[in-house]
């Protein structure tokens, strides 16, 4: 595998952002690859049949969450590993603390960037596959919702969704609000969401997206979601799975225990991979 940082212009964004990449490098083996061709006087290489090109790689946007960036994956699991062993390339963002959604008035649309402009930008930049098929989108967390949300919002790009501790607190926020953790004060999720009042039903409620999806005869991207059994969250989960497959959308769904943190994601991540179409 080759890991690279890639600093990239997003419009989106309208700045530079940085990506962390991890690529296949391994060429196929046949009967005339380079295991053959190793064995071979070295005068004869240039009358040996190179190896016929493998094709582009299926790609996992990967979306990491809150107060965290794009080398979380990196540092905190075997993500290198993991893909290495599934031959998947795995595309990194940062996403800020802004839940992947768009914010008009700064010109910060994190939702169009990890749902439409980074996707096609990675298809120029880097040898994988532009079909909806091998594309998918998932995150931890913040993450998580932010990959069910663009997931569905854009489910023209993504074949599968993988929601791990998806942070859904949409129908909540009245229980959550606490001025004394930024990511739950009023004024963060005010600034995050909008009028909160308005957020069910709207295109940052993955619920009704995915109803749109299904309404509007979309792609239906497959989902994978899993949450630890003593995570807050875990009823939130459980209800939008529910709700997914009464829309009609495909749905995996996995309680283990475990809370909300890395050490449960290093569990159901390789789980989450494994469910990927190989």
């Amino acid at each position: 595998m080759a890991r690279l940082s890639v600093d990239f212009y997003s419009t989106s964004l309208m700045r530079t952002t940085t990506l962390d990449v991890i690529l296949p490098t391994d060429c196929p083996s046949d009967a005339m690859g380079f295991d053959y061709m190793r064995r071979q006087d070295p005068a004869s290489w240039d009358r040996t049949p190179m190896p016929a090109e493998k094709p582009p790689f299926k790609a996992l946007f990967l979306l990491h969450g809150i107060s965290g960036n794009h080398t979380d994956f990196m540092s905190e699991t075997r993500i290198r590993t993991f893909a290495e062993e599934r031959g998947l390339a795995v595309i990194m963002p940062s996403g800020y603390n802004a839940f992947y959604l768009d914010h008009p008035e700064t010109h910060n649309y994190y939702g169009r960037y990890v749902g439409l402009e980074l996707v096609e930008a990675a298809r120029r930049m880097f040898p994988i596959s532009r079909r909806r098929e091998d594309t998918f989108i998932g995150g931890i967390s913040m993450g998580a919702y932010g990959a069910l949300r663009n997931g569905f919002k854009y489910a023209e790009n993504f074949g599968g969704i993988i929601a791990l501790s998806s942070a859904m607190i949409l129908g909540d926020f009245d229980r959550l609000i606490n001025d004394d953790v930024f990511f739950l004060s009023r004024n963060f999720l005010e600034s995050t969401f909008g009028d909160l009042t308005q957020v069910i039903d709207s295109d940052k409620d993955p619920r009704r997206l995915a109803a749109d999806v299904v309404y509007c005869d979309r792609p239906r991207p497959r989902v994978f979601m899993a949450w630890g059994s003593n995570d807050p969250l875990a009823e939130p989960n459980r209800a939008l799975a529910e709700r997914l497959r009464g829309t009609g959308i495909e749905v995996e769904q996995r309680e283990m225990p475990g809370g909300h943190d890395w050490t449960f994601w290093n569990t159901a991540l390789p789980q989450a991979l494994d469910w990927l179409p190989r």
